[in-house]
């Protein structure tokens, strides 16, 4: 197969399983009941992170600045994230997870983690660990190409 083809049947598939995982976020309803999938993006970018700053979220998610950081404010008028300022440099605003918000990123967790027990299930054990193996290589080049 020619790698025009390959990286096409790629994209197709990833399309699936980013569909998928989006399914799994709109399906739980702890998640659906309160926030919108903006949110979930940005909570799960906090809950993954060790207390961001505006500017790492927004540009994780893919968001202006500014559209940021009125997510980020209906995020804290939910009582699901707080504010710190840093304690180096008071200038600097960090965002963490409140204890309300830190089980709506364990929910969110789950249901990605979910989609993965299900995607694996198709495979044998030596495909499973070749399959996490070879997305790991490719997320490693992906973070590579996104820093430059």
């Amino acid at each position: 197969m020619a790698n025009e083809e390959r990286a096409r049947r790629l994209a197709d598939n990833l399309r699936t399983v980013l569909e998928a995982a989006d399914t799994a976020d709109r399906e739980h309803p702890a998640l659906t009941e309160s926030l919108s999938a903006q949110e979930i993006r940005a909570l799960r970018c906090v809950g993954e992170r060790d207390c961001p700053i505006m500017s790492a979220i927004a540009s994780a998610i893919r968001l202006s600045l500014s559209s940021c950081t009125g997510l980020i404010d209906r995020l804290c008028a939910k009582k699901l994230v707080r504010r710190d300022r840093s304690t180096d440099d008071r200038r600097v605003v960090q965002v963490g997870l409140t204890d309300e918000g830190r089980k709506l990123h364990r929910a969110a967790v789950e249901a990605r983690v979910g989609v993965a027990r299900d995607m694996l299930a198709a495979l044998t054990p030596a495909e499973q660990d070749q399959l996490v193996s070879l997305l790991g290589k490719a997320s490693e080049r992906l973070k590579e190409v996104d820093t430059k």
